[in-house]
């Protein structure tokens, strides 16, 4: 016998005589179902999603007086940062490096801001800086992690691409 066509039951009636029909799923009844399907409720409305980039109050370049410590009436040190392509930027109140350059229009690429993902890597050509963490990520030599250290003297750097 050969294979029945397409859509048919083995009926061995040919696909033009054969009037049966049937559901996808085989059924040949029109009985109710033995389930209810649940009744469609709306989902509560979530609050807006968050459409603005956070930035802080305050420049850490140009910070608002407070109560520091200060050493002889000293302030805190000035250091000039150099970078490769020409361009020159200041050090003096910052918590780190990177957020010195990016108040300062530097654009630096990063992702963590807390020294894992060695992102904000860069290429210390001159000069030396201080962690008060080691860094996570690997650094090869002469290499420094923008978002934790901070300049020990006047600094040369070349950025990543």
């Amino acid at each position: 016998m050969p294979a029945p066509a397409q859509g048919h039951y083995r009926s061995g009636l040919a696909p033009e005589q054969d009037t049966t029909t049937f559901e996808l799923d085989g059924g040949l009844t029109d009985a109710q179902p033995d389930f209810e399907l649940e009744a469609l409720v709306a989902e509560p409305a979530l609050g807006p999603a968050q459409t603005e980039l956070w930035l802080p109050d305050t420049d850490p370049e140009h910070p608002q007086p407070s109560p520091q410590l200060e050493l002889d009436g000293m302030a805190p040190p000035l250091y000039h940062i150099r970078l490769d392509d020409g361009r020159e930027a200041r050090f003096q109140h910052a918590a780190n490096l990177l957020s010195s350059l990016e108040a300062q229009n530097i654009d630096v690429h990063f992702q963590c801001r807390e020294g894992y993902c060695g992102s904000c890597r860069a290429q210390l050509l001159d000069g030396e800086v201080h962690y008060a963490e080691e860094p996570m990520a690997w650094l090869n030599e002469g290499e420094i992690l923008l978002c934790c250290c901070i300049p020990r003297s006047n600094l040369h750097i070349r950025l990543q691409d």
